[in-house]
Order: C-alpha cells, then structure tokens, then sequence
C-alpha cells in the first residue's frame, strides 16, 4: 500500500471525503479538516456519512453546513479520502460508493486497517486528526482557527480529554500549536462536555442506576434501551456522554455501556483504564477502535453480550 500525500492529490479528481457510521468528533473533524483544506486549494470535493441518528448539537460548531446528505451524492467518485475507518463495513451506505472508487485514500490511527489503495496510518496516535496533522504540516499546508477547531475536537473527544493513556507528550504538543492557530479549547469542551439537555440528565440518572461492577475483572456495566429515550424524550445522539458516566466508579479499570437500536440490536461502547486493550474485545464482535476507546454492535442480548466480554478479559488476565 502507498503511502498518502495530500498534495498529489489530481487536482481534477472527483473527490468523496467520509468516515465511519455515525461519526464521532475524530472521524467528523477529521473530514471536516480536509474539506476546508480542499476547499482553499479549489479540489472538487464533498463531504459525507451515514447517519443512522441525527448529528449531534454537541458539534454544531464545526462547519457542518459542508456536509452533503448521502442521498444527494453523485453515482460515482474518482478518489475516496477514508477517515477513522479500517473496514469498509464501518462505512454503512456509503460502503459500496467508496470501494467502487478508482482510488481509496485511508487516514486512521487503527491497527486493523483491512483497505485502501493509500494510506498514512499510525496506530500508536491518539486520534485520525494527529495523523492528518503531521500530514499537513510534512505538506506545509495552512491551519487556520477553523481547520485547527476541527483537527482539537478529534484530538480532545478520542483521549477523553486528555484522560486516556493514549496522551503524550505530542498530543499535548499539537494541542498547543492548534491552540496558536485559533482553535477555540472552551468552546469545544463547553459544547461537547459542559451542558447536556435537561431530559438527557434525567435518562443518565437511570443508566447510573442500572451501574453493575464485576469485581472478579473490574468491569462496570450498564445500558440503555428504546423505552428510556420515549420516557425521557431524548435521542440516542444525545447520550454519547454516558460511557464516561459508567466509567467513573473507581472499582473498574474497564467500562460498557450498551445501548439498545430500534431493531434490537445493542452497540456497545467499551473504555479502560488500565492494561486491558478493549480494541481486542471489540474486534471479537468485528468492531474497532484502540486500546483505551473501542465500540462494537452485537444482534445477541445483553447477557450473552456480557459473557462474550467476560470470556474476553479472562483472555488478558
């Protein structure tokens, strides 16, 4: 696989920037900063994914406007820049468009990349928008405030804050240079940490309620289901912040939060603090992510769910 420059990029290339289903603040920003990029350098491009929920508000600072509803995009697309994503199932509806691709650039901080044509991924980085930062410095491309607003909120949502052991000396490094570009650290953790709607408080309530600890691998545990949204009148999309409820008890050294689909089916949300890789587990339910953050879906229910993951720290223990 080649490795990736921005700037050889064929400038009359028909381009399509995505990333995973669902989009969290890494894939978004990500994206998000290339298309700001490509925009300045007058590339043909549009930006894309599949939301299964709404966007979030928590991101409604990033310039989202730029985003192109899936069922508008054309039949077809010259080059695919791919971010936060290593299997094209992760893709959802927009799978098939991207492999159907004349080229597929991957930018990822994942180990389990499993496509591409080119590719820059570092899976010792702590977020897709590190990667895509060294790229456009190597490349001396500019970083204005709005570019640097997207490359932070990657950087700030996949180290929890600079909480996880996936922060170094070079996260905060580039946190500080993005920082002297303009990018706005408050109204970042303002949007996404400080304020949650008042019926999303009401439905964490519950979910803290329902708060499990396995002594035996020092996991917390606790879900969420379809009839919590209706009795609280919330949407899935505004409870991304309960993974990082459940991992607050100091017992647990690892986290799950499940969180019912209207088919269902379960996606899990899996965090450690300690030694335990919860990518490993994931990737048991072909899920992804890293050692510190990991998430998966699963057609099984919750207790089969629980034995699956308990099998799997017995495996690192």
């Amino acid at each position: 696989m080649n490795k990736l420059k921005i700037l050889d990029t064929p400038k009359k290339a028909k381009i399509l920037i995505t990333g995973h289903l669902n989009p969290d603040g890494d894939a978004l920003g990500s994206g998000l900063a290339l298309k700001l990029v490509l925009d300045k350098l007058k590339y043909n491009s549009v930006i894309s994914y599949d939301f299964s929920n709404q966007l979030s508000e928590e991101f409604s600072y990033l310039p989202i406007h730029k985003i192109t509803k899936k069922e508008k995009l054309e039949d077809h697309y010259d080059i695919s820049y791919v971010f936060d994503c290593g299997d094209p199932n992760r893709l959802g509806a927009l799978s098939e468009l991207v492999l159907q691709s004349n080229e597929i650039y991957v930018v990822d901080h994942h180990m389990d990349l499993t496509f591409g044509t080119n590719s820059e991924v570092d899976s010792s980085a702590a977020s897709t928008t590190q990667v895509l930062f060294r790229m456009f410095k190597n490349e001396k491309i500019e970083i204005d405030s709005e570019i640097a607003n997207c490359l932070l909120t990657g950087l700030i949502t996949d180290t929890g804050r600079f909480q996880y052991s996936n922060t170094n000396e070079e996260v905060f490094e580039i946190a500080s240079e993005l920082l002297s570009f303009g990018a706005n650290l408050v109204e970042i953790t303002e949007s996404i940490y400080g304020s949650v709607s008042y019926n999303a408080l009401k439905l964490q309530a519950d979910v803290i309620n329902r708060i499990r600890i396995d002594n035996k691998y020092n996991l917390s545990y606790s879900y969420v289901l379809q009839e919590d949204y209706r009795k609280h009148n919330t949407f899935p999309e505004e409870t991304d912040f309960l993974i990082d409820v459940v991992r607050l008890p100091k017992e647990a050294n690892v986290a799950l939060l499940l969180k019912e689909q209207e088919d269902g089916t379960y996606k899990g949300s899996l965090r450690s603090r300690g030694n335990i890789d919860v990518q490993l587990i994931a990737s048991s339910f072909g899920g992804g992510g890293h050692k510190a953050a990991a998430g998966f879906s699963s057609n099984e229910n919750r207790d089969e769910i629980l034995v699956k993951i308990n099998n799997e720290l017995r495996a690192q223990v």
